[in-house]
Order: structure tokens, then sequence, then C-alpha cells
């Protein structure tokens, strides 16, 4: 998400910011579509067999991976604007926080008025946390990065097994939820624009209420990003690639061992284990999918080494340029096809359906972004957040090439 000259750009980073776009697309797809109260209270809506088989897939190799990505990179892009800053003998500090003040007003809007689970918000208010250590040697970053993924794991693995274990629903409260998701359907699927409006600032009130305790985590993520920056590991992929291959297969085996301990304990122990079963979900989603999600982006990077890869990514890549505009373009248009002032499916979607739906909406950002960055240097947005920042308009627009006889 952060729009550079693009000669100056690392192709690795925009491969994996598209890669990313997708992943998150799939996971967000269930929220535009589905009442907050199913998510939060994890009702199950489709009980078939291939929507839960959608649904597993989904958890094992996507959800929580993808956002890790993300917010890795915006670490990683933070020590790159600052270098470019330095270069070009501009201050980083006033630049770097009207940044995020721009940052903050998007996310703002996004959230308030298109869709209710925005992410820009979270990451501008930590992006000023985030500046605190933008002078720290390498060693800090990756220590307190280390230290801030592992702190929630951490915590729930030594809490007592059964205060981590799934709290049982009473029927009457099962039976409020379900009313809470009728009135979503009602709203979303069918209700006004003016309704939703109302129901979607108190579903951003509660998501940001739910976001705030993984603050640390993504404020670890957002440092392992910029240890990677300060050692320039994807620099030069081919200098770093032994390094590479070692943190690829760490991470890979973490992020593997995560997923497989509570299967293999939810086949072989008793009911009594229950409790241990949650805290060890909650160690896959919390630190192994932040592994998985440094695995898939290591893995990136020894793949692109190579010219096939890089060329066959490509499109990829141009999804990353953009990655600003195509985020907020999926709220828009996952709205749009959801709630009532569009096609009204909210409600009647199932992962399914939903990541077929996430396929074609991603298929038209491949086309969209290809089409735009032929005629233009970084998306609209984009181009929109760096005349914030730098408070100074620049040309958009390619300069057609003339050939002269």
């Amino acid at each position: 998400m952060k729009p550079i000259v693009a000669d100056e750009r690392i192709q690795l980073l925009d491969i994996a910011r598209g890669l990313a776009i997708l992943g998150i697309l799939f996971v967000n797809i269930t929220f535009y579509s589905s009442s907050l109260q199913a998510i939060q209270y994890q009702i199950e809506l489709w009980p078939d067999f291939w929507n839960q088989a959608v649904k597993k897939f989904l958890d094992i190799v996507i959800t929580g991976k993808f956002i890790a990505i993300f917010a890795f990179l915006f670490g990683y892009g933070m020590i790159l604007f600052k270098d470019r800053a330095g270069q070009k003998g501009r201050r980083f500090g006033a630049l770097y926080s009207r940044r995020l003040l721009a940052l903050l007003i998007f996310g703002l809007l996004h959230g308030w008025f298109i869709w209710f689970g925005d992410i820009l918000v979270h990451y501008a208010l930590l992006g000023f946390v985030l500046l605190i250590f933008h002078k720290c040697k390498p060693k800090t970053l990756l220590i307190w990065a280390i230290l801030l993924i592992m702190l929630i794991p951490v915590l729930m693995l030594i809490s007592s097994g059964e205060s981590a274990a799934t709290p049982k629903i009473s029927p009457e409260f099962q039976q409020l939820i379900q009313q809470f998701i009728e009135r979503d359907q009602a709203i979303y699927g069918s209700g006004s624009f003016a309704a939703i409006q109302q129901q979607r600032i108190l579903d951003w009130y509660a998501s940001v209420m739910n976001q705030l305790i993984f603050y640390p985590q993504i404020l670890g993520l957002f440092l392992m990003g910029a240890y990677f920056a300060k050692r320039k590991l994807f620099h030069d992929l081919s200098a770093n690639r032994p390094v590479l291959t070692k943190i690829c297969l760490w991470t890979g085996g973490i992020g593997l061992t995560s997923i497989l301990l509570p299967i293999l304990l939810e086949l072989t122990a008793r009911t009594s284990a229950a409790g241990w079963i949650d805290k060890l979900n909650v160690f896959h989603y919390l630190l192994g999918s932040p592994s998985i999600g440094l695995f898939y982006i290591t893995l990136l990077a020894l793949l692109v080494r190579k010219k096939a890869w890089e060329q066959a990514l490509e499109p990829l890549a141009n999804v990353g340029r953009m990655a600003f505009t195509n985020y907020i373009m999926q709220s828009v248009l996952c709205t749009l096809i959801f709630y009532s002032y569009g096609l009204g499916w909210y409600g009647q979607v199932g992962p399914l359906t939903g990541s077929l739906i996430a396929l074609i909406v991603f298929g038209l950002q491949l086309l969209f972004s290809a089409l735009w960055l032929r005629r233009f240097k970084m998306g609209p947005l984009e181009w929109i957040w760096r005349t914030v920042t730098y408070l100074s308009v620049s040309p958009n627009r390619k300069k057609k090439l003339t050939s002269t006889l």
C-alpha cells in the first residue's frame, strides 16, 4: 500500500500485496454477506458438507495468513518510505505523520459509509506507535516483534485449561442472537439506506472494539516487516537466499505444527481436553497464522528469483501496486452485491458461493489493474494519498511514447 515511483519498486512486495488482497477478500466475503453476530458467536448458518469443506479449507490455508502479510508489508513499507525520504532530503517524521493522518481519514470514511470492517483506521493509529521504532536497530525490532506477536498466544496457553473452552450459550441467549441475526438480515438485505447506515455505524463500533485485542500482534507484524526492511532481505533475493530459505522452513514448520496439533488432539483426546483444543486453536490463529503468512511471503521470494515465476505472477503485482484502491474497491463492489441498495444477496450466500464470488471480483480487479496501469503510474486512491502526503500534485498519467523517423 505504498505508492512510490514505479522504477524504484520491489516487484516481490507488489506480488505479495496482490496475493494478500485476494486472501483478504476470501475472508471478508463472509463479513460482507453475514451477520456480525453469527460470526462473533460462531453460529453455523451453512452446515452442509460442501460449505463446511470450503470453510475448513479457508480456516487452514487463508484465514489470518494474508492479513498478516498485509501488516508485515505495512511495516516494511515504512522503512522504504523513510529511506526514500532521506534520499530526497525530506523530513520523514512530518511526511509520515501526514500520511498516517490521511490514512486515518480514509479509514473513517470507509468504515462509516462503505463497510464497517475497515482495517485502515487501526493501521493508521498503530502506525504512529510504529513511528517510535523507526530509528531502532534490526535486532531491537526483531525482539519487540517476537514479544508482541507471542504475547496473546502465550497468555492463552498459560491460562487454565477450562478458561479457554468455548462457553456454552444458553437457549435464551441463543434465541436472542438469532433475533439479532434476523434483524441484520432484514436491515442489510432489504432495509433502507438510512437503516443500513445506522446499523453500519453500530457494527463499525463493535468491530473496532473487537479489534483492540489484536493490537499487540498487528504492531508486532509491523515491526517484523520493518526488521526485514532494515536487513534489506527482499532487496537482493539471490544474495539473501540462504537466510530466506531458513526463515521459510522455520515459519512453515511452526505454522504446520500449529494446524496439526489441535486436529490431532481433537481426533485422539477425550471431551475433557476441549479446553486445550480451544487454546491450541487460538495458538493456531494468533501465532500459527502469522508464521504461515511469513512462510508464504518468503516462499514467494524464493520463487520470484526465477524469471518464469516473476512473469507468471505479474498480474498479482498489478493488483499489489494498487492495493489501496483495490481494497476499497472490494468493499464497494461487495456491498453492492450483498446490501439492499444493490443485489440484496445478504444472508443468502454460504462459504462455497461466497468464495466463487470472491474469485469473480478479484478477476475483475486483475483486469482493471492491468488496464489502469497501462495509462497511469499508480492507482487513483494511491495518487490522492500521495498528493495529501506531499501537499503537491504530481502528474499520474504516463507520457505517451512517440517514435521519430
